[in-house]
């Protein structure tokens, strides 16, 4: 009924190629990586705080200066306008300031969250690699053995046809077998939609079109995993992405509360200013060239900010706690889906094998249902019963491979190791 895309080729997109072009073209994750990147520089400018500051300033300006002595008969009145010219540099660096500290420290946390923001991004495009490619491969297969059971049925429906011609089939027999075989072209058409709206996701992750994949050996052996599950939880609890992130959004949590609690505390800073002015008049009928240096200790204090410093101490407070409690709960998450997917992984390894004897027990059922049939002891309906019986059978066996590499692929990113697999 529809020509299959199932000849191989060397042209045929593997799954390394999907990966390779979906992390060359994918706009989502490249926006990720950018807003990652963003929040590491941040995370960076935090840490300038402590270092020095150097600054320039300089002015032009219009004076006008009016002398009225208190004795005239001493010193007469003078009044004078002129320009001046004002140059000055200044130098801070500050030497106590546990705020600054605590922000600094607060960027360094940020920066490691801005990292493992951008690894994550790159897993989860990894893993909707993954999924995409496998999710077209099962469709594709779907595909294939709806349209072999179509064909099937087609020739019970001839076959029906015939032996009426002979005078020793029945009508029933043929309306059975034209039911069954629309009902299959259905599923055929319903399957080559899911195949086409598959495709066209996987398209859209590797940003160029799709004509061939190349397909997973059925009787490659799968991979299973090394150790226990505590092996696994305690592997995850170091290494997931997610927990990571919130522990150390925790103790950016736990800088910025420190910060704001010492606004309240002073501040030491040292300090050299060097400032020189020109004025072109004066006073006495003639300009000034003065020049200032000043170095120091400067000591500060806030003691009253309107209640905003007390405000913000209380905020970070609580986003403090809030952050732990996000930490507990990415714990119990992780939890969770490492131990699902450790069962869902070893009860799929379980149901595959399940599968394919029941391909072989209803491959021999169907075999041994023919010749009854022929020998005129079962009925066509009998056959039909047993053919989809195995098509059911077989289809379950040949997409449960692809559903355990997409849980398999999902159980590395919650897990965050790389460890090699062992062969089963």
């Amino acid at each position: 009924m529809f020509s299959l895309l199932g000849a191989q080729s060397s042209s045929a997109l593997t799954l390394e190629e999907a990966i390779e072009l979906a992390f060359e073209s994918d706009a989502n994750t490249k926006a990720e990586i950018y807003a990652a990147k963003a929040q590491h520089a941040d995370g960076l400018g935090a840490l300038t705080g402590y270092g020095p500051q150097l600054s320039v300033s300089g002015s032009y300006m219009s004076s006008s200066d009016e002398l009225y002595p208190d004795n005239e008969e001493e010193t007469e009145a003078r009044k004078t306008d002129f320009n001046e010219t004002e140059l000055t540099v200044s130098f801070r660096q500050p030497l106590v300031d546990l705020e600054k500290a605590s922000i600094a420290a607060k960027g360094v946390s940020e920066m490691d969250v801005a990292k493992l923001l951008e690894k994550r991004a790159q897993e989860d495009l990894l893993l909707l690699v993954h999924e995409r490619f496998y999710n077209a491969l099962s469709a594709k297969e779907k595909l294939r053995i709806s349209q072999s059971e179509s064909d099937a049925l087609r020739q019970q429906v001839e076959h029906a046809k015939d032996r009426i011609t002979l005078g020793f089939g029945t009508i029933t027999d043929q309306y059975d077998a034209q039911a069954r075989y629309r009902v299959s072209q259905a599923t055929e058409i319903s399957n080559k939609t899911s195949y086409d709206n598959a495709i066209k996701a996987l398209e859209e992750t590797v940003g160029q079109p799709v004509q061939l994949l190349d397909e997973v050996d059925q009787d490659s052996p799968l991979s299973s995993l090394e150790g226990d599950l505590e092996t696994w939880l305690l592997s995850a609890t170091e290494n997931n992405t997610d927990l990571s992130i919130k522990r150390f959004q925790y103790e950016a949590a736990k800088a910025d509360y420190r910060a704001k609690q010492s606004r309240f505390l002073p501040t030491m800073s040292a300090f050299a200013d060097y400032t020189e002015r020109d004025s072109d008049d004066g006073l006495f009928g003639y300009g000034e060239e003065r020049t200032e240096f000043d170095v120091g200790v400067r000591l500060d204090l806030n003691l009253l900010a309107g209640g905003t410093d007390a405000a913000a101490t209380v905020a970070a407070s609580k986003r403090k706690l809030e952050a732990r409690e996000r930490v507990n709960a990415a714990m119990r998450t992780m939890e969770r889906s490492v131990s699902s997917l450790w069962g869902s992984l070893n009860n799929t390894v379980l149901l595959m094998d399940a599968y394919q004897l029941a391909v072989e027990a209803n491959e021999n059922s169907l075999i041994a249902t023919k010749s009854s049939y022929t020998e005129g002891v079962k009925t066509l309906l009998d056959v039909l019963n047993a053919q989809q019986d195995y098509y059911r059978a077989l289809g379950q066996y040949k997409t449960t491979k692809y559903e355990y590499l997409i849980l398999l692929q999902r159980f590395k990113q919650v897990v965050g190791s790389e460890k090699t697999f062992m062969q089963i």
